[in-house]
């Protein structure tokens, strides 16, 4: 572990314990929170740009799978293979998540 702080972008608190840890896209960005400022920023005014599924959580992590299966799938069999890189997007974000800030806090 490095001596690198996750901040929450909520409260300003540092993050120590992955289970504590939401990370979601904010628009294009990928941004840190505790698990209740998460919840409380839904229900503020950033809902319409807080993604509502967390990309550290169970359905980030079947949505990363999903992409990349589609991702090659879509490779291996469409006629336009470009739009596969469409079904990029998920996989970037849930890796720019974990080595930016899921790798920097305690796991339990």
């Amino acid at each position: 572990m490095s001596a690198q702080m996750v901040v929450c972008e909520k409260c300003a608190g540092v993050i120590k314990n992955r289970d504590d840890l939401v990370t979601a896209v904010l628009i294009y960005a990928v941004v840190p929170y505790h698990e209740s400022c998460y919840a409380k920023d839904l229900k503020g005014a950033k809902t319409f740009f807080l993604d509502n599924q967390p990309l550290n959580g169970f359905s980030g992590n079947l949505i990363f799978i999903l992409s990349i299966i589609i991702a090659f799938l879509w490779l291996l069999f469409a006629d336009s293979k470009w739009y596969s890189i469409i079904a990029l997007l998920p996989i970037g974000y849930r890796i720019y998540s974990y080595f930016i800030y899921e790798i920097h806090t305690k796991s339990k």
